[in-house]
């Protein structure tokens, strides 16, 4: 059974936001699921006689009067937000978070429906269109819940405590829009503040479909036991409160900083390397830039060549593809396949701006022989988009730009061949730009949204540039002076569409990053436009966006500053005040960027270190955050850290290094058990390490077996030790010696992020095997309020290995057992490793020696 909205091939191809929870948030999910699925099990039984609506827009005839005034308007429109603005005539009567609504559900004693999304979000738009715009949906929503609409990028405070309810109450996923249904206040007593979840989900559709409960229906079942079992409904709420209070207001306990940590990590990252098309990860593929500059940083001090290779590709294939506006500069929010063809069409600012700085680095780090100029001239396409398409009149960054226009993705960025003949006009340069941009290989897109829309072409590059000058007989120069004119002309021609919505408001922690990252291309480029912009983004903050105590404001539109910031805002406007001193040299950075850190601890700092996400004693919250994840935008702890090593660096003060080695060792068991979902703090981690090798020799001197100084930490033996396959196999008993006081994960750990024990045969297709894993012993650690199942001591598995369907092949190596593991102490992980078996196998091609 399932609640919500789930991920999988339907919702890579709608494009839709998905969130997977940490085996942390899954075990607490299990410890309260049952409570809450027994209140609720009847909701996702389907209406049978309804059928879901494909109408794009079908109510929009219904929200005007005859002389084209709205006919409704709610207490939105009072906001600035533009996603809250975009539901201000709606006939829901919608609240912004806050007193006001708080008051209403009070008084009136009915739960609160949560909506939280922002203005580009494309399934935001699909539910407003089909339910909030609907007058009769409409009506039974004001009739049975108090509704409050949330713009997730101006209080990601609220959007991050709601969505790890929804993540656990959706077996780990979760998206935007996000539905989430509250109790009032006053449900347990008067002073009972509410706000607790009871039911969420993401996108309900207008009728139920396939399994998805319909909105209405939803809500009817909803009141229903609100009304008749509201005790119960206040429990589970209760019960699901604690428990997301216990992982996003989570603390962890302090640990050995050690290399293997970071290690781990970036193993898993680079195990997840997709050879075909680059990137990490399988589609919907993200550029997680945070990703890309730990694994750069990994290759600036080990040099592995394949590592750079992967980075390379991955670079290339994310510029080349669809992914990439090639026409108007910038990237595009993630890839819904493999090849990063077919875009998501929405553009932040906060991708393009840490985009920039890995395209900036590489060109030092990862250079391009056969096309020197390859990743300067991203970086600076990037520059001049935003400055075109981006760039508010203080000389601050809007926040991002829509994926749909007239309700259709896309619908600017696409073309067909007959467009781009118009659009050049030059019958021969034309014929260029359809060879350069793929457009002679046949269509690669259809609106899965809109069946009567015919197939056409998202742009890409299906040849590197001077590949496409040798066809061509061109110089290189030559070839990327006609893309220049190509674009040029279809600019212009895209221009004269419709264009995409743009989110025009100012968030202090995008511009923060999108500072930086002009910042490093004004200084590689040697393009003083870029500087300017950075620095007058930067004295705006600095002047403009203060409280009146010296903090920072979060959001600003059309001049009206609101919101005080949250830690992100602080980090990363001290991460562009720091580029920016980089790039000028300016002493007015540095000490803006200390008042600014300063000012952060002051307000956010946690007493065993790190820090909050939110100010303290906030009477809208149910929780204080302390967000440790790094995601699309890293998380304002790891951000801090990466601040402070920084400062040390170029001050030398040693207060610095100590806040950051203090909140790192904060975080030390997170690191060890949470691996890639940490990579900005890995990086921090190896950052630390490196400016600070004392820590590396203490560890050493405390733990000298996890760092590898002394005997082996586990044995393995097979019996027996000699297996035929030329019949039908056997099976051997393996027993593994694991030394105290250390341990290794059981096969199934239950804490995502730990490398589970477990037996491989190499090559592939050599034999087959059947493994009988024990379950493992449970056991709580300090980084861990969930048990995690781990083997101590001596382990015994049986081995059944089976002739493979390829038994019978020449290979070029002899077929092995091995055992892959991850030794840990109570307090740290070693990276994940594996040994061979002492297992010989005989009867199959190649088998003739032992290992």
């Amino acid at each position: 059974m399932r609640i919500g909205f789930s991920p999988g091939p339907r919702c890579r191809a709608m494009g839709c936001k998905v969130t997977r929870m940490s085996g942390r948030s899954k075990t607490l999910f299990a410890g309260f699921l049952v409570l809450s699925l027994l209140l609720i099990l009847h909701l996702l039984r389907p209406d049978p006689a309804m059928s879901q609506t494909r109408a794009l827009h079908p109510h929009a005839a219904e929200l005007k009067n005859e002389d084209g005034s709205w006919k409704y308007t709610n207490a939105l429109v009072r906001e600035t937000s533009p996603y809250l603005l975009q539901h201000a005539h709606n006939p829901v009567d919608w609240y912004a978070w806050g007193p006001e609504a708080f008051d209403a559900a009070r008084k009136s004693g009915k739960p609160i429906f949560l909506s939280i999304g922002y203005s580009t979000c494309y399934w935001c738009h699909v539910m407003e269109r089909q339910c909030f715009e609907n007058p009769a949906i409409a009506r039974q929503m004001n009739d049975q819940f108090v509704c409050i609409k949330v713009d997730r990028e101006e209080r990601p405070d609220v959007d991050d405590i709601y969505m790890a309810a929804t993540v656990m109450l959706n077996r780990g996923q979760g998206g935007w829009p996000m539905s989430v249904f509250l109790t009032p206040p006053g449900a347990s007593g008067p002073d009972d503040k509410g706000l607790k979840p009871f039911f969420a989900g993401t996108y309900f559709p207008p009728e139920s479909h396939h399994g998805r409960p319909g909105f209405p229906h939803l809500m009817e079942q909803l009141t229903q036991a609100w009304q008749q079992r509201r005790a119960d409904v206040v429990a589970a709420a209760d019960e699901i409160t604690n428990h997301v209070a216990g992982y996003i207001g989570q603390r962890d306990a302090s640990g050995t900083l050690e290399p293997g940590a970071y290690r781990s990590a970036a193993d898993q990252l680079v195990a997840s390397y997709d050879a075909a098309h680059g990137g990490f990860g399988r589609a919907p593929k993200f550029p997680t830039p945070n990703n890309l500059q730990f694994l750069m940083g990994l290759y600036r001090v080990s040099g592995q060549a394949e590592l750079g290779k992967a980075l390379r590709h991955t670079l290339d294939r994310m510029a080349r593809g669809g992914m990439y506006d090639q026409v108007g500069g910038g990237f595009h929010r993630y890839s819904v396949d493999e090849k990063w063809l077919v875009p998501h069409f929405e553009k932040m600012l906060y991708d393009n701006g840490q985009l920039l700085q890995v395209y900036v680095e590489a060109d030092a780090l990862l250079p391009d022989t056969d096309d020197p100029l390859r990743w300067l001239r991203v970086a600076r396409e990037v520059c001049e988009y935003v400055l075109r398409e981006m760039l508010d009149e203080t000389g601050t960054f809007w926040s991002a730009q829509d994926a749909e226009v007239d309700a259709r993705e896309g619908g600017s960025y696409l073309w067909t061949p007959e467009e781009v003949r118009r659009a050049i006009g030059d019958a021969d340069l034309a014929g260029h730009a359809l060879r350069l941009y793929g457009l002679d290989r046949g269509t690669n897109f259809t609106d899965p949204h809109a069946a009567d829309a015919p197939p056409s072409n998202v742009l890409y590059l299906p040849e590197r540039l001077e590949q496409c000058a040798v066809s061509w007989q061109w110089t290189l120069a030559e070839t990327v002076d006609a893309r220049e004119r190509i674009n040029t002309a279809m600019y212009a021609a895209r221009r004269q569409r419709k264009q995409p919505g743009t989110d025009d408001k100012v968030l202090t922690a995008w511009n923060g990053i999108m500072i930086a990252g002009m910042a490093d291309a004004g200084r590689v480029l040697e393009e003083p436009r870029y500087m300017v912009a950075a620095a007058k983004a930067a004295e705006f903050f600095l002047s403009r966006m203060r409280t009146d105590d010296g903090g920072l404001y979060r959001s600003m539109r059309a001049g009206q500053v609101k919101i005080e910031g949250f830690l992100e805002d602080y980090v990363f406007l001290v991460h562009g005040l720091l580029r920016l001193h980089r790039a000028d040299d300016r002493q007015a950075w540095i000490d803006a960027a200390i008042e600014l850190t300063e000012v952060a601890r002051r307000r956010f700092a946690a007493a065993n270190g790190g820090y909050f996400d939110t100010l303290a004693d906030q009477p809208d919250l149910i929780v204080r955050t302390r967000t440790t994840s790094d995601t699309a935008i890293p998380s304002g702890n790891s951000q801090m850290v990466h601040n402070l090593l920084t400062l040390f660096e170029v001050t030398e003060e040693e207060r610095f290094l100590q806040w950051a080695n203090d909140d790192l060792q904060s975080f030390a068991g997170s690191l060890a058990a949470h691996g890639v979902g940490m990579a900005h703090m890995q990086h921090a981690l190896m950052r630390y390490l490196a400016v600070a090798p004392a820590a590396v020799k203490a560890a050493e001197q405390i733990r000298p077996e996890v760092l590898g100084k002394s005997k082996p930490l586990l044995r393995v033996q097979a019996m027996p030790s000699e297996l035929d396959l030329s019949g039908a196999g056997g099976t051997v008993r393996v027993t593994i010696t694991v030394d105290a006081p250390y341990h290794v994960n059981a096969h199934n750990p239950g804490l995502e992020g730990l490398v589970g024990m477990r037996f491989e045969l190499r090559p592939v297709g050599a034999a087959s095997l059947q493994v009988n894993y024990p379950h493992g012993t449970p056991r709580t650690f300090a980084y861990s309020d969930a048990p995690i199942h781990v083997y101590e001591g001596k382990v015994v598995c049986d081995v059944a290995i089976s002739p493979g369907d390829a038994a019978g092949e020449e290979y070029a190596a002899k077929p092995r057992l091995v055992l892959k593991y991850q030794i840990c102490g109570d307090d740290a992980c070693l990276a994940p490793a594996e040994i061979q078996v002492p297992l010989r196998f005989t009867g199959v091609a190649g088998s003739d020696g032992a290992p």
